[in-house]
């Protein structure tokens, strides 16, 4: 008897696990633009930045700011700890220099599947992710697990305003990504690097969005090339389009090529209906979604 308790209990609990597993949902920001999601029993890894805090984090071809060519950009805070195992997926905007970093090259399991950009795979490849899928803007790849289902689609990103910035800089994509659990589902617009352009109107098809991540710092604002990422104001016009329920911004304070502080966005959204619902985050923080 006793013995048949054990099993009915044991079976509960696993039945619990999966049911908790399925339900939960965080992201943990790790700096720059790297953060995990759980979403349910699927791990999201984003644009791994992995070194450790040095003067010369990562080189950049030209600086976004000075224009100086081949130069150092510091990192100021180290990533937050990470556990690699079980992860999912690679998620990849692009390939710029901050955003996939040397220590993440030799770091990360080549075996891992990864989504980047279309023009981003052969590049990939040639790192050793020979699970790569290059996805073209609007296109999709369905994962799934059981009864939990997670949608990942390519979303057109602009990286600068003007031309012949924008193209230089290559193509980038932002991701929309729906989590479905039974009948409950969860929607979540990740940027990447882009400025406001009018296409942006487009997300609208894809329903409620639950959490908006947006890459701030307006990078290269401070100088003469141009801005190539959205600033506070331009985040605003995505948030009122888009009346996310959650807003996480990424993409700032870790590095010192970020030129507008996170707390511009926080004090600003502090000043509309929007209040309640943007978080503060700092490196290492798991927020429960």
């Amino acid at each position: 008897m006793r013995t048949a308790i054990n099993i009915i209990l044991l079976a509960l609990l696993l039945t619990a696990q999966v049911a908790s597993s399925q339900t939960r949902k965080s992201l943990q920001w790790i700096g720059g633009p790297t953060f995990v999601l759980h979403l349910g029993s699927f791990k999201i890894l984003t644009d791994p930045m992995l070194g450790p805090v040095s003067d010369t984090g990562f080189m950049i071809k030209k600086h976004p700011s000075t224009g100086q060519l081949n130069a150092p950009i510091k990192r100021l805070a180290p990533p937050a700890p990470l556990d690699t195992s079980r992860i999912d997926l690679l998620l990849i905007s692009h390939l710029h220099a901050d955003h996939f970093d040397a220590t993440a090259k030799s770091f990360l399991q080549k075996q891992l599947p990864v989504i980047a950009p279309a023009s981003n795979r052969d590049m990939l490849v040639q790192w050793g992710f020979h699970n790569t899928r290059g996805l073209p803007w609007t296109d999709t790849v369905l994962l799934a697990k059981g009864a939990e289902t997670l949608r990942i689609i390519a979303i057109k990103a602009r990286h600068a305003a003007k031309e012949p910035l924008n193209s230089e800089l290559g193509e980038v994509n932002g991701y929309v990504l729906e989590y479905k659990s039974g009948r409950s589902s969860y929607r979540i617009y990740w940027s990447g690097d882009t400025v406001w352009f009018d296409d942006m109107q487009n997300l609208l098809q894809y329903g409620r969005i639950d959490l908006f991540i947006p890459h701030m710092g307006a990078v290269g604002a401070d100088g003469h090339i141009g801005r190539r990422g959205l600033n506070t104001a331009e985040t605003l016009q995505i948030i009122r389009l888009l009346q996310p329920s959650l807003i996480i911004p990424v993409h700032h304070t870790t590095f010192t090529h970020y030129v507008e502080p996170v707390s511009v966005l926080y004090n600003a959204v502090h000043q509309t209906p929007f209040k309640k619902r943007i978080v503060k985050v700092k490196e290492g923080k798991i927020v429960s979604l």
